[in-house]
């Protein structure tokens, strides 16, 4: 799971389904697009699981995950309105603690019948791939102002990963 380079290409999972794209055909277009889709994605991920989830403070924290993410996507459907609005996505949030818990579990799929751990490692790892796509971006296009946004955007998303990490380690971890 994740981006992986090869070469001059970049992998991405993209609703389940490696999308193998050339370093050289990431136009700035491109990037927001995918970007989009990713944010799109996991709200869609974090709305499903709220139906899942018993706990109330489980609840909040997916609805706040939702609305973070809606933060993202306006913000990056802005840039591709208007690509001067840039600068103004992401937080100046730096030093986001990675607890690397889903890093080391076996991946999952998300089945209509996820059960809350399930919900939160595939979650978690797939805050792990956009952190890790975004600060791709931000390394090709470091000297230029979208990269400074890409670099945001990943830190954002390592503060999703460890608020889920952190979810998990109190939740399912707790039980075991």
């Amino acid at each position: 799971m994740g981006p992986e380079k090869l070469s001059s290409f970049i992998c991405l999972l993209i609703n389940g389904n490696e999308t193998w794209w050339p370093l050289s055909e990431l136009t700035l277009e491109n990037v927001l697009k995918i970007a989009l889709s990713m944010e799109e994605q996991s709200i869609e991920t974090y709305t499903s699981a709220q139906n899942k989830v018993l706990s109330p403070s489980s609840q909040v924290l997916l609805k706040e995950l939702v609305e973070e993410e809606e933060r993202h996507k306006n913000k990056i459907l802005e840039a591709m309105r208007d690509p001067k609005k840039v600068k103004k996505i992401g937080s100046l949030e730096t030093r986001i603690h990675d607890l690397k818990i889903v890093d080391f579990l076996k991946d999952v799929s998300l089945s209509p019948d996820a059960d809350y751990q399930q919900i939160l490692i595939y979650a978690g790892k797939r805050e792990k791939e956009t952190h890790d796509f975004y600060m791709e971006l931000a390394k090709k296009y470091r000297d230029k102002q979208i990269g400074k946004m890409f670099a945001k955007l990943a830190q954002e998303e390592l503060k999703h990963k460890y608020r889920l990490e952190k979810e998990y380690d109190d939740v399912v971890l707790e039980w075991m």
